[in-house]
C-alpha cells in the first residue's frame, strides 16, 4: 500500500503519528510498575470516554470479542433475548446469542431504516427477555439507532439487561453509558478511538457483575469470562492472560488525544464533517442508504448511479489516493461506504469528495463537476 493512500473506510481508520510512535516503544514486562501505571491510567481514561463509573475491560481481541463477552456473560441456555437488527452487523448478536444457548427473538427493520423505540416497547410488552441488544451505528448502512431512547424503553418496560454495540460510535458520537442505562457497552480500538485493530473494549454495570454470582450455570466462555478478567482490570498488576503491552501503549495515547480535544468538541467535529460529506453526496445526486434523519456521524453509505460498477469505481478512487469500502450483504455491489471518524479532518473529507468526483466523471457519470466540493465546503463554512 502506498504511504500516500488515505484510508477512508469504516475501520480501521487512520492512526495518528503519536499513536504509531507509542506502538513502537520498547516492549516492557506486563508486570512492570511502569506498564501497570499506564494500564491503570488507560482504564480510568476509557471510563471517561464511555461516560461511566462502571468497570471497563481492555482485552486483546476485536470488537466482536467485546460483543460476545457482553452476551455470553449475561445469557444462559434457554434465556430469551431480543436482538434488534438493522443491517449486517446487528445480526452478529443473533449468531452470538445462538452459540451461547439463548433463544433469540429477532426484531428486524429494512436496511437503511433505524430501530424505532416503540417497536422495542411493543416487543417487551409482548414477552419477557433476559436481554435486549442494539447496534448504535450500523456500519453496513450508515444508520444510527436511537440508543438513548431505546435505553429508556428497556428500563421502563422490562427487567432486561441492555447490551449496546458502539464499535462504530464510541469516541465519535455521544455515548453516555450510565445516563442511558447501558448494562454492557461493547466497542473496539480501530474506529473512532484511532488505534490499529486488536483491542476489545467493554463496559459492564454492577448489575451484570452481580449476575455472575447468581447464574445457574457458568458462562460458556473461558477466555471471555468477566470473572477471569475483573481482578486484572481492578488491579493491572494481577494476571490472567498476557495483555497486549504495545497496544495498551497505543490506546493510552489515543485516549489522551480524544480527551485533550474534549468529547463534546470531538462529537461536534464528527457531526460537521459528516454533514459536509452528506452535502457533497446530495450535490452529486447520489442517494444515501440511510434515512436522512437516522444518518450516522461516523460512516456514510451511498448508492451508485446507474451504470457505475463497484470494482471499477473503488479501484479508480484508490488510484486517486483514497481507499473507500464496498457495501455488504444484499447491497453488495450497489454502493460504497466512506468512514469519516477518528482523527479525520476537513482536508480528508475534501480529498475524498474530490477523488469521488474525478472517478465518477472518468466512468461517464454526468454531473456538475465540482458541485460536491463546493457543497461540502459551504456546509463547513455555515
Amino acid at each position: 500500500m502506498s504511504e500516500r493512500e488515505l484510508l477512508m473506510i469504516p475501520g480501521p481508520t487512520n492512526v495518528d503519528p503519536a499513536v504509531l510512535r507509542a506502538l513502537s516503544k520498547t516492549t516492557t514486562s506486563h508486570t512492570s510498575p511502569e506498564f501497570v501505571r499506564i494500564f491503570r491510567e488507560t482504564l480510568d481514561n476509557l471510563k471517561k470516554v464511555f461516560m461511566t463509573n462502571n468497570e471497563v475491560f481492555v482485552i486483546s481481541g476485536s470488537g466482536t470479542l467485546a460483543l460476545e463477552m457482553a452476551v455470553a456473560n449475561i445469557v444462559e441456555p434457554g434465556d430469551k433475548i431480543l436482538n434488534t437488527v438493522s443491517g449486517f452487523f446487528g445480526n452478529c448478536f443473533v449468531e452470538i446469542s445462538k452459540v451461547h444457548g439463548a433463544v433469540p427473538e429477532v426484531l428486524e427493520v429494512p436496511w437503511g431504516k433505524s430501530i424505532k423505540p416503540e417497536l422495542v416497547r411493543n416487543a417487551l410488552e409482548a414477552d419477557d427477555y433476559k436481554a435486549v441488544t442494539v447496534t448504535h451505528v450500523e456500519t453496513s448502512t450508515g444508520v444510527a439507532n436511537p440508543i438513548r431512547e431505546i435505553g429508556e424503553v428497556v428500563k421502563k418496560h422490562s427487567d432486561a439487561f441492555y447490551i449496546v454495540d458502539t464499535v462504530c460510535s464510541l469516541g465519535g458520537m455521544e455515548v453516555r453509558v450510565d445516563d442511558w442505562h447501558i448494562d454492557a457497552c461493547a466497542s473496539g480500538s480501530q474506529k473512532c478511538i484511532g488505534v490499529p485493530p486488536g483491542l476489545a473494549l467493554l463496559s459492564v454495570s454492577n448489575a451484570v457483575l452481580s449476575l455472575m454470582e447468581t447464574r445457574k450455570t457458568p458462562a460458556r466462555f473461558w477466555y471471555g469470562g468477566l470473572g477471569n478478567w475483573l481482578p486484572v482490570m481492578r488491579d493491572p498488576s494481577k494476571y490472567f492472560a498476557t495483555p497486549p503491552v504495545n497496544m495498551v501503549y497505543a490506546i493510552s495515547e489515543a485516549l489522551k488525544l480524544i480527551l485533550n480535544e474534549g468529547l463534546e468538541k470531538g462529537f461536534n467535529r464528527h457531526h460537521i464533517l459528516a454533514e459536509a460529506f452528506r452535502a457533497a453526496v446530495d450535490a452529486l445526486n447520489l442517494k444515501l442508504v440511510a434515512d436522512r434523519e437516522s444518518a450516522a456521524d461516523t460512516v456514510t453509505a451511498a448508492y451508485y448511479p446507474d451504470n457505475i460498477e463497484d470494482g471499477a469505481f473503488r479501484s479508480k478512487v484508490k488510484q486517486n489516493g483514497i481507499v473507500v469500502a464496498s457495501t455488504l450483504g444484499p447491497l453488495k455491489g450497489k454502493g460504497f461506504r466512506v468512514g469519516h471518524m477518528g482523527n479525520v479532518n476537513l482536508n480528508d473529507i475534501m480529498s475524498t469528495v474530490g477523488a469521488i468526483e474525478t472517478t465518477l466523471r472518468y466512468l461517464g457519470y454526468g454531473f456538475d463537476y465540482g458541485a460536491g466540493l463546493k457543497a461540502a465546503q459551504e456546509k463547513v463554512i455555515c
